[in-house]
């Protein structure tokens, strides 16, 4: 049996992490290469982080499965930007 709920459930985070990454990529390659490549990381990284992490807050919405999401993706979101801006630094 096919539990729609689960799915309903993973199709939301799915689209949460989808909307942080439309808001965060940058729209046109604008800015030094260092900043855009650190947003471009970054908005990955939240669209991954999301995807997986706000499932609890998707199922019922709480401040504890927020919390939850913010505490796995902050960290996660600053470690990307600070790879992003490296790339974009040593690049060609």
């Amino acid at each position: 049996m096919i539990n729609f709920t689960s799915i309903l459930v993973s199709i939301i985070s799915v689209g949460f992490g989808y909307l942080f990454f439309r808001i965060v990529k940058p729209k046109i390659k604008s800015g030094t290469k260092e900043v855009y490549y650190a947003r471009l990381f970054l908005a990955w990284s939240l669209f991954v982080s999301t995807s997986f992490y706000i499932q609890p807050f998707a199922s019922g919405p709480s401040m504890q499965a927020l919390s939850f999401w913010a505490i796995r993706s902050i960290p996660f979101a600053i470690v990307a930007s600070i790879a992003g801006y490296l790339y974009g630094k040593f690049s060609k």
